[in-house]
């Protein structure tokens, strides 16, 4: 008899279990792959021989401009003079503006995620609130 009990089981815990790995199967499928980060030709640097003068001038410029971008604002106004002041000028402008808006987004948005509280009646504010239902319900006198 025990046996007999032991098999009664046996079905739903088949169920059981092909429904628990089609969920782990399930949720699987969205996971994301993981990414191979080995470094491919595309991303390998050319040979001084195989780079053009056009390519050298603009690998100069952006060494330079990582560089420049990385200093605080008095040191660039010290170091930087003509294109190079202006250019940092017209990122920082840009970033700040950006910076601006981002911040004025997120405080709208922070007020309609979590409106103001608003705070509990106390007990008496209550029965005053009635009582002026009250009067008002009886035509001004009570």
């Amino acid at each position: 008899q025990l046996q007999n009990h032991h098999r009664s089981n046996n079905p739903s815990r088949t169920m059981k279990t092909a429904i628990l790995l089609a969920l782990i199967a399930g949720t699987q499928a969205f996971a994301p792959h993981s990414v191979s980060r080995a470094p491919t030709q595309l991303s390998a640097k050319l040979p001084d021989d195989m780079v053009t003068d056009t390519r050298k001038e603009i690998q100069v410029i952006q060494d330079k401009w990582n560089s420049i971008r990385l200093l605080d604002r008095e040191e660039a106004e010290k170091t930087l003079d003509g294109e190079w002041l202006e250019a940092y000028n017209r990122f920082y402008e840009k970033y700040d503006d950006d910076m601006t808006r981002m911040t004025e987004t997120v405080e709208k948005l922070e007020k309609m995620i979590e409106p103001p509280k608003v705070a509990k009646k106390t007990k008496g504010q209550k029965k005053r609130d009635a009582y002026a239902r009250k009067l008002e319900r009886s035509g001004g006198s009570a």
